[in-house]
């Protein structure tokens, strides 16, 4: 692994694309990350490396050599999660397309666009932390980096054309520094659940205790909820209350497997849960943190202004909406409006050339009419 990442180290610039079993594992977890050249491939096992993947960190970090990815974001997050990477000069060819305001943006379709090819994209929901890696899948991981130096050649021109680089540098910037959220479990996301609100409050408290007990069996297995049982499985139990084991086993979706090692529990949770019932609506959460502010009415009229002008600046322009001005940042222009174009340049995810383009008539929507 060493004297790959001291290959690619010669490179003026690599691709990097990951594999991950979040679709069928509890917990998510980086299995292959594929690294390109414009001289030659790598597919990396990242689950046999361990901690010898952490040497990937040298190719990543440095500030002078763009790292080209595609919709790069839950990479980086996977990345800095798992191996706590950090991460210098992002080029991300999903963020070019976003900016160019392109409807279709996935990397299947900007191949086909730009440079008249059929990437396969048939093992999307492949197991990827199935071992061994197939000979014939190798194929399929390198296209995914392989073709993004072609790639984000053409749609960097698109760019330079629209006078969009200072934009995509902020946007790509903004992609590097994303950092990962603790994975923590939401009892009251059962509300998710289409037809939740068709039930009786007994029901509905089932339903709730049913959804956490899944999430625990999930866990514990290191299984994706939904491959413990289905959400209409939950629902269905909540509806029909079964007594007993031939009361369960009326339940559509509930594995053999299942009934044997938890039939016991689930007839214990939709005994108890009914005496612990629960509204349809959902309780009032308190505060982790600072209060958000609230916007009054001449605000929530200045924000209106603001995304219809955008809508119509992008619209004149060609261009996207977020490539005029990042929906992260509208709200806070408008409840903390910049004084000038230097605080206007200053507002993370705006930069300089955003404040020279559209400052005037920005500061003019968000100003306070006394301003």
């Amino acid at each position: 692994m060493s004297q790959v990442i001291d290959q690619l180290l010669e490179a003026p610039r690599v691709a990097l694309d990951i594999e991950s079993d979040g679709f069928y594992n509890y917990q998510d977890r980086v299995c292959i990350v594929t690294l390109s050249s414009e001289q030659f491939n790598v597919v990396v096992d990242t689950i046999a490396l361990g901690e010898g993947a952490r040497d990937m960190q040298r190719l990543l970090d440095r500030p002078e050599v763009p790292v080209l990815m595609h919709s790069g974001q839950n990479d980086v997050l996977a990345l800095k999660r798992d191996y706590r990477f950090n991460f210098g000069l992002v080029h991300d060819t999903a963020v070019a397309a976003m900016l160019l305001g392109l409807q279709h943006t996935g990397l299947a379709a900007l191949a086909e666009a730009y440079l008249g090819l059929k990437l396969e994209k048939e093992l999307q929901r492949y197991d990827w932390s199935r071992r061994p890696i197939e000979r014939e899948h190798v194929h399929y991981l390198i296209n995914d980096t392989r073709h993004l130096f072609g790639l984000h050649d053409l749609i960097i021109d698109e760019l330079r054309k629209h006078e969009l680089m200072d934009e995509y540098i902020i946007e790509c910037d903004a992609v590097a520094q994303s950092e990962p959220r603790k994975r923590e479990f939401d009892p009251e996301r059962f509300r998710k659940i289409k037809g939740h609100g068709e039930l009786s409050d007994a029901q509905r408290g089932v339903l709730k205790e049913l959804y956490a007990w899944r999430n625990g069996v999930a866990e514990k297995l290191d299984r994706a909820a939904f491959r413990v049982t289905g959400d209409s499985t939950l629902l269905d139990i909540a509806r029909r209350l079964p007594r007993d084991l031939a009361g369960l086993e009326q339940i559509r979706g509930l594995g053999d497997w299942l009934l044997r090692d938890n039939a016991a529990e689930l007839l214990r949770i939709v005994d108890e849960a009914q005496r612990r019932p629960v509204s349809v609506k959902p309780p009032k959460r308190k505060p982790t943190g600072p209060l958000p502010l609230r916007m009054d009415p001449a605000q929530r009229d200045r924000l209106g202004r603001l995304k219809r002008w955008r809508e119509k600046e992008a619209a004149r322009r060609g261009i996207g909406l977020q490539a005029v001005l990042p929906t992260a940042v509208v709200n806070d222009l408008v409840l903390q409006p910049p004084a000038d174009k230097a605080q206007l340049a200053e507002v993370p995810r705006v930069g300089k050339s955003r404040a020279e383009r559209y400052g005037d008539e920005i500061l003019k929507i968000v100003r306070k009419p006394e301003q």
